[in-house]
């Protein structure tokens, strides 16, 4: 059966719509990089982000798995202030996104 034009523009926005998110991951996990307080390296290098979506949302996070990042991110923080400076760059992806 060939998809309607509705369905495809909804797919088109859902793909959209990852790869934004996407993008703003990848930036805020950047400078939370660069931000990360530096004794071995180890808080720094286990930065990563991941990115899933459905049919209706899609959900991006940026993180750490090390045990004492929550204590890190008290003392120096780095993952709020990363998402801080991004925030505009986010909007603008946002809204491009939604824009037919």
């Amino acid at each position: 059966m060939m998809n309607s034009p509705f369905q495809r523009a909804i797919k088109d926005m859902s793909k959209r719509r990852e790869q934004a998110v996407e993008e703003a991951c990848i930036m805020i996990e950047a400078d939370a990089k660069l931000l990360a307080p530096v004794d071995t390296g180890t808080l720094k290098r286990s930065i990563t982000h991941a990115v899933k979506s459905d049919e209706k949302s899609t959900q991006g996070s940026v993180g750490t798995p090390v045990e004492y990042a929550i204590y890190a991110e008290r003392k120096k923080p780095y993952l709020e202030p990363a998402v801080d400076q991004n925030l505009e760059a986010i909007k603008r992806k946002i809204a491009e996104v939604l824009r037919p």
